[in-house]
């Protein structure tokens, strides 16, 4: 009897294990699948600072996005490293990002500076068209 209920348990919370894991793994295809559709390769992501005041974003780092065989990776404002698209935006600890396209083309993202330490008055030009932004990312 003792096997059988423990069986029976140990089933029961398998079910619920890989009912979570696949409800997560679908959450996060159909965020890349939203990201995917709407950003083109070169597009700019802004990402902030977890400053402690959930009000107010302060966005300071940005980085380019490249899009390749179907994934999104993120060149750092340097150009130097290339990460995948969520791993730049855990690594961010503030969950917040804003993606924009450049609709100038003369503007150039790695002549803005830092004003009151955040490129805020940059998404705020009218040489960028805001695409999409995520503000719930799981870390």
């Amino acid at each position: 009897m003792k096997t059988k209920f423990t069986s029976i348990f140990i089933g029961v919370l398998s079910i619920i294990a890989l009912s979570w894991l696949f409800f997560k793994h679908q959450e996060d295809a159909s965020l890349d699948l939203i990201f995917d559709k709407k950003i083109i390769d070169g597009d700019l992501v802004f990402r902030s600072v977890n400053t402690g005041d959930s009000d107010v974003a302060h966005y300071n780092e940005f980085g380019i996005i490249e899009k390749s065989l179907g994934k999104l990776y993120v060149w750092d404002n340097q150009n130097t490293m290339k990460r995948s698209f969520q791993d730049w935006v855990k690594e961010g600890n503030g969950g917040h990002i804003k993606v924009y396209s450049m609709k100038s083309l003369d503007f150039d993202i790695n002549k803005q500076e830092l004003k009151d330490g955040t490129y805020n008055h940059v998404m705020n030009s009218d040489a960028l068209v805001f695409i999409t932004e995520n503000k719930q990312v799981e870390n």
